[in-house]
């Protein structure tokens, strides 16, 4: 009877401790603590292999929001089969509003001539996001990726 009390009970404190750990990484709101994670939790989308140094992230507390940019190791990731599982569109008819990129020092220039390499995802009409309004802005051909997050709740 003891074993299996301390079996449930160990099975009980890890589940609990597997939960907590996603809502604390989900809630946190920070650039140094846990941004990747929160970004796939919020945006649902995959953060791949990147170039640790050119990325940046800019928290804006005042609007709740959280703007980053990341260089993808295109060497490493294959583009096709990174914009088809997380589900990116390509931008050519899309009405985006990319002024909310303006907070980084590399911002999406699309141009009737690059147009074709440019796809997103969002989450703002979404029933995907609940907690989290979101636009992600991938270059296929520089894997070059932006996301913006705007968290309506903490």
């Amino acid at each position: 009877m003891w074993i299996l009390i301390s079996t449930v009970g160990i099975g009980v404190l890890g589940f609990g401790g597997c939960v907590g750990c996603v809502k604390f990484i989900g809630n946190s709101n920070s650039c140094e603590w846990f941004n990747i994670d929160n970004i796939e939790l919020r945006a649902h989308i995959d953060i791949p292999a990147i170039e640790v140094e050119s990325c940046s992230c800019i928290l804006d507390k005042e609007d709740d929001s959280k703007t980053n940019y990341f260089k993808i190791h295109t060497d490493a990731v294959d583009m096709d089969r990174y914009l088809e599982k997380n589900s990116f569109i390509s931008v050519n008819e899309a009405d985006l509003d990319l002024s909310v990129f303006r907070k980084l020092s590399k911002t999406p220039e699309i141009t009737p001539e690059n147009v074709e390499e440019y796809y997103y995802n969002s989450g703002n009409n979404t029933g995907k996001g609940k907690r989290t309004h979101w636009l992600a802005i991938v270059d296929k051909k520089n894997g070059d990726l932006w996301v913006y997050l705007k968290y309506k709740e903490l």
